[in-house]
């Protein structure tokens, strides 16, 4: 995990008065939430941020959505 994403997770973590790993855990539980939804359109977004299926790891998920926020700013 890079520096930078480590420090988001530090960020929320104290935000919200748990541990860095805390968020991790819940994080990738949510990650595993959204890949099991039946709705078709959260499938359709989880090809994109997963083609080959697999679970991407918390920093490949903060980038697909990151790069999705900055597109629909721009």
């Amino acid at each position: 995990m890079t520096s930078k994403t480590k420090k988001i997770i530090k960020q929320i973590a104290t935000e919200h008065g748990v541990t860095p790993e805390q968020v991790e855990a819940d994080m990738r539980e949510a990650i595993r939430a959204g890949m099991a939804s039946t709705d078709p359109h959260a499938q359709a977004l989880w090809k994109q941020i997963a083609p080959d299926g697999k679970e991407p790891s918390i920093e490949q998920f903060l980038e697909f959505v990151s790069g999705r926020v900055k597109s629909k700013m721009n």
